[in-house]
């Protein structure tokens, strides 16, 4: 009866576990949120792509729910759920038909039956943390894909107003040589610069399709649909992080570091049960694997702290950049406004306007290109394992 107890005890402190699971899944759908989206208003008022077509609207919610159910793994994580259910369930029925001892009145010890259903317990917890690692992971991708094609869009708009100057600047060099104030060769320069610019604009737009099927496979969507992405990535402070707590707080809820310690579990469990049939040494060798069993859960809890110490370095870095990031726009745009008030006066001509307008547009796109970094660096922080 002292393993009976043994293993309703060992039970309980599983189920424990996934109390501490549940808790920890309910308060997680938040964390991707302190610096994902902007405002609905401005999200929506944006209803047409770089290339000026008109495009359905995307959230990234929506985004993530077609992934969820076009996924594979979740699929085949939630069926796996059900199985392990069942599984415990048939165990526990199992242990209710232990024969009964009518002299002392009590369920006779049934170690299979016993070894069952705590086995049958580590299995079922082990697949509920597997599909929320699954789902986990489907978020992460597709928050990676859909913001990936703000960054494409970046590009083609780069693209397109480097391709404006070139026009500008092939103009002049035109009406230059015509005058003949400017030679062949440097008019034949000055097209091929704005035919590699043409050529730079196609591949821009090329690349930003790519990025939308990349995003359209996950979600299972035709390859060629375009959707216009309403969940623009904002740039928010983050609060100040105590990170060794936060470390400490995640390695509980990591779910690698849970397969290492269900390794252990189950080592002990083959310890507890074993059938010493099978010979001493194979019950040394049983003791062994749950000696080594600790050993990895020790050296992952150890790589797993570093990793995180590491990411938080980057993020306060990133950080860093994007206040770097302001103070040049902020010099950017007086720069700009000088030059609309030289160029109204007739002292500079409009191709130094251009470039300056150019370079606090590139400016903003790099704060926005940050900003999304940062944001997958935050999810990164709060979900390492989904990365």
């Amino acid at each position: 009866m002292k393993q009976k107890a043994a293993a309703v005890l060992l039970v309980l402190s599983f189920s424990t576990g996934l109390v501490t699971t549940a808790q920890a899944d309910s308060s997680s759908g938040s964390m991707s949120a302190n610096m994902s989206v902007n405002s609905s208003a401005a999200a929506t008022s944006k209803t047409s792509s770089v290339t000026g077509q008109a495009l359905p609207p995307l959230t990234l919610k929506q985004a993530v729910e077609w992934a969820q159910t076009n996924s594979y793994n979740t699929r085949t994580a939630e069926r796996d759920v059900e199985r392990r259910r069942l599984e415990l369930k048939n165990a526990e029925k199992e242990l209710g038909n232990s024969p009964i001892d009518y002299i002392d009145n009590e369920y006779v010890d049934n170690e299979t039956s016993w070894r069952n259903y705590s086995s049958s317990t580590l299995s079922y917890l082990a697949s509920k943390k597997q599909a929320q690692y699954a789902k986990d992971q489907i978020y992460f991708n597709v928050m990676k894909s859909y913001q990936s094609v703000f960054v494409a869009e970046n590009q083609v708009k780069n693209d397109l107003e480097a391709l404006e100057i070139a026009q500008a600047e092939e103009k002049i060099a035109l009406a230059k040589f015509a005058r003949g104030k400017l030679s062949e060769y440097a008019k034949n320069e000055s097209t091929q610069a704005r035919v590699q610019a043409e050529q730079a604009v196609e591949q821009g737009k090329i690349a930003l399709q790519k990025s939308r099927d990349a995003l359209n496979f996950l979600m299972g969507q035709p390859n060629g649909t375009a959707y216009e992405m309403v969940d623009r990535p904002v740039y928010k402070e983050p609060k100040k992080l105590d990170i060794e707590l936060h470390i400490q707080q995640l390695t509980d809820m990591n779910p690698n570091l849970w397969k290492l310690e269900d390794s252990i579990k189950t080592s002990e469990l083959n310890v507890r049960y074993f059938d010493f049939n099978n010979g001493a040494g194979a019950y040394d060798l049983a003791k062994m694997d749950v000696d080594t069993a600790k050993e990895e859960l020790a050296k992952g809890q150890k790589d797993f702290a570093e990793s995180l110490r590491n990411l938080y370095a980057t993020v306060k870095e990133n950080q860093k950049k994007y206040v770097q990031l302001e103070e040049s726009l902020r010099t950017a745009k007086e720069a700009l406004e000088l030059s609309h008030k030289k160029w109204a006066r007739g002292l500079i001509i409009e191709m130094e306007l251009k470039n300056n307008q150019l370079k606090v547009n590139q400016i903003e796109r790099q704060m926005e290109e940050l900003a999304i970094e940062l944001d997958q660096n935050e999810y990164t922080l709060n979900k390492p394992w989904s990365t």
